[in-house]
């Protein structure tokens, strides 16, 4: 037996499709609150219920980190009155920088369901998070230095550089390709112990880097972990004790963005599990319209990683 569910993915009325603004509020509307498909044909996911959204929960949970970030950023600024300093100044501006990706991604989980606006928001979501890895890295590290004590410019020119071409040449590539050769689908194709697939509705489309995949993943992780390279320099300025606890905070942000992005790339847990008709209690069809899929897992994941560079950075300020 194979159950025919409807589409809950796509947005609004697909023989008769609305343009610009009015496109963009019907994308955050269905997306953040409620997609109407009473119209289209098949059964009602069990796990989304009559209004829920795939991208639901992926888009709230990286707003409420934009929305978290922005407090700690503004109250930093009224309690701490270290913005005279290089290493205080850049601080705060990695807080802000911290929102501002998680903001961009929340625009682009809320557009992720049209493909033409998604080309824009997909490229703009990854040069904010390049942008956030540079601005937060430079910033631990003139932490770690006091200040670029000693540090040759070569050193703080790498990231913002390496940063700047990675972001032209992936918008350089966006430019040479169609949108119709990117827009793929992704769908776990596993089937719960009735023969329904369940998978028809725990899919979605996107913009895909395709050959370039791997150069994607891999320059973020390069660039996230490019702060090691300071640690002798962490060891003589900041002193064995401090520099124990920065770098452990380090190392587990580190540890725990990596396995992050193997939840959701390589495990895509829990899709398969609740594919297969298990785990729906990381379901709330009714309430929220929404489901704890790999993708939001990982934004969760995401920013708790986030939070321990904060902690390792304001640890160092502190003791140093």
């Amino acid at each position: 037996m194979e159950c025919e569910y409807r589409d809950q993915y796509s947005v609004g009325d697909l023989q008769n499709p609305k343009m610009g603004c009015s496109l963009f509020c019907e994308l955050f509307q269905s997306v953040a609150f409620s997609n109407y498909v009473s119209a289209r044909k098949g059964s009602i996911s069990i796990l989304l219920g009559p209004t829920g959204h795939y991208e639901r929960l992926s888009f709230w949970t990286h707003f409420v980190g934009a929305f978290v970030f922005a407090i700690y950023a503004i109250a930093r600024h009224i309690v701490v009155h270290d913005g005279a300093r290089v290493s205080g100044g850049l601080t705060v501006a990695a807080a802000w920088t911290i929102s501002a990706v998680f903001l961009t991604s929340s625009i682009y989980h809320c557009t992720a369901p049209d493909r033409n606006f998604s080309m824009v928001t997909r490229v703009m979501d990854y040069a904010a998070i390049y942008i956030g890895i540079t601005v937060t890295t430079t910033a631990d590290i003139a932490v770690a230095t006091r200040g670029f004590l000693n540090v040759p410019t070569q050193t703080i020119a790498d990231l913002p550089t390496a940063a700047t071409l990675l972001i032209i040449f992936f918008v350089w590539r966006r430019s040479r390709l169609s949108g119709e050769l990117t827009w793929t689908k992704h769908e776990i194709t596993s089937r719960s112990k009735d023969g329904c697939m369940l998978g028809r509705v725990l899919f979605s489309y996107g913009h895909r880097y395709l050959a370039h995949i791997q150069m994607r993943q891999a320059t973020s992780l390069l660039l996230f972990g490019s702060y090691f390279m300071i640690v002798p320099a962490a060891m003589e300025v900041l002193g064995h004790g401090v520099a124990r606890v920065v770098l452990a905070l380090q190392v587990s942000a580190f540890v725990t963005v990596s396995l992050g992005m193997a939840i959701d790339r390589v495990f895509e847990f829990p899709d398969g599990s609740l594919v297969e008709g298990s785990l729906t209690c990381l379901a709330c069809p009714n309430t929220l319209g929404a489901v704890l899929n790999s993708h939001a897992l990982w934004h969760i994941v995401a920013i708790f990683s986030a939070g321990l560079t904060v902690a390792s950075r304001e640890y160092a300020l502190a003791y140093s």
